[in-house]
């Protein structure tokens, strides 16, 4: 039963079958769901939405209706129902005795774990857990960076081993999850994105599975000097002074530092703290390594600490579209390894999902699965029509699949749609059901 409640009355263990309001001014990316979460229930309180529908066959009631007034039986029903159900009172109301509790039918919890392979949608709902988990479990890295207290490898091998099951998975979905990053917990999910991206470009060079754990360990930690550095520095919207620029560029050898202090970090995480802004062509800082002189794992970072930040948005700028990033990062290909970029689009797609992009028959669609035989042609989902200026739901398109009858003809800017806040927007569309 459906029951229409002011947003404030919202209690955990209800499920929420739909929000009122613009669909941008709620902060989730599907309307039906269990409230299970507190964070969620908070969320859902601070945001713009006054009323939502609950479904009370599906999660508890706010105020269960009240029970029937007694019934009086006709003397003749009396023994039936005593024979039926149990005694009856003397006021004709059948006393009913409990029948036996049966085994309810409670699904095995998920396992943070397994590698059975997911759909997208399926796997942001795990993925969005896991990334608010890990942002306070980063949080409190960073923090203690900055007391300078030693980091526990044992404490992150956890978080590590989950993003990476997560990855294999549905290697879309964390990525998906992190893009939405605000202004105070940027450093935090930048961390867990280029986690992400190292471990799945480790992947994809085919190196061991230690050395992905490694990769993993590197991009979660390379930035940890950053918190020494003050906010208002490196969300500064003017361009930066000499002296501001050393301060953030001494982030690589406090890393460092720090890092080695505790006796139990891998070289090659060292390494990546201290040289993943050092650049091919020896433009980089802070040692101006050139070439072969750069660790292969550095040369990873680089690339993906510089993709993740072009696809975010800071205080300063809009993200830029994951395709354009690629296009832009390819334009500087004096500064990246060649080969470990097409592996690295190899591993993104070279429409990554959530790009926006033009299709021939005149609508705005978002990319939401590749197609690992022509990353030319990935599933996409259409949203907006071009000739009715309308949103729509409409059916995924394999482009593998149809044989030319439909195509991306071009990539498209959220901005030359006026398309605001496209992070969320992108994440909400990944989250619907095809």
């Amino acid at each position: 039963m459906l029951k229409r409640i002011k947003t404030d009355e919202v209690k955990l263990g209800m499920f929420l079958h739909k929000m009122e309001g613009s669909w941008f001014s709620h902060p989730f990316w599907r309307s039906k769901m269990l409230l299970d979460d507190p964070d969620r229930l908070e969320e859902l309180k601070a945001s713009k939405v006054e009323w939502v529908q609950i479904d009370t066959a599906r999660g508890i009631d706010p105020a269960p209706a009240e029970a029937p007034a007694p019934r009086s039986f006709h003397p003749a029903e009396k023994d039936v129902n005593e024979r039926l159900f149990g005694r009856t009172s003397a006021q004709g109301v059948t006393i009913m005795r409990r029948a036996p509790a049966r085994p309810s039918s409670v699904p095995p919890s998920f396992d943070p774990l397994s590698k059975e392979r997911l759909p997208l949608q399926a796997e942001m709902a795990h993925a969005n857990k896991l990334a608010r988990k890990s942002s306070r479990a980063m949080k409190k890295v960073f923090d203690d960076a900055r007391l300078g207290k030693a980091i526990k490898l044992n404490r992150l091998q956890p978080m590590i081993e989950e993003i990476s099951s997560s990855i294999q998975r549905n290697p879309h979905a964390f990525m998906a999850v992190t893009r939405l990053k605000n202004t105070s917990e940027y450093l935090y999910m930048h961390s867990l994105s280029v986690c992400a991206l190292m471990i799945s470009l480790a992947q994809q060079l085919r190196l061991g599975p230690d050395q992905v754990q490694e990769a993993g360990l590197a991009g979660l930690l390379m930035d940890v000097g950053m918190g020494h550095v003050p906010q208002e520095t490196w969300d500064k919207g003017a361009p930066l002074t000499p002296e501001e620029w050393d301060v953030v560029k001494s982030h690589t050898t406090l890393a460092h530092e720090f890092l080695t202090l505790g006796g139990e970090m891998p070289g090659t995480v060292l390494d990546v703290c201290l040289h993943h802004h050092e650049r091919m062509d020896g433009s980089g800082y802070p040692h101006g390594l050139a070439g072969d002189q750069i660790s292969l794992f550095s040369r990873m970072a680089a690339i993906c600490d510089t993709y993740d930040a072009m696809t975010s948005d800071r205080v300063h700028r809009q993200g830029q579209d994951p395709a354009g990033a690629l296009l832009n990062i390819d334009r500087a290909n004096t500064l990246y390894d060649p080969e470990i970029f097409a592996a690295f689009q190899q591993a993104v797609g070279i429409y990554p999902i959530g790009s926006l992009v033009r299709l021939r028959n005149h609508r705005l669609a978002i990319v939401v699965d590749q197609n690992r035989d022509d990353l030319t042609l990935p599933k996409v989902r259409p949203f907006y029509s071009l000739q009715t200026r309308s949103f729509e739901n409409a059916a995924d398109i394999d482009l593998s699949r149809c044989f030319g009858s439909d195509q991306i003809v071009a990539r498209e800017t959220p901005e030359a749609w006026n398309i605001a806040d496209w992070p969320t927007v992108s994440a909400k569309l990944l989250a619907q059901k095809s």
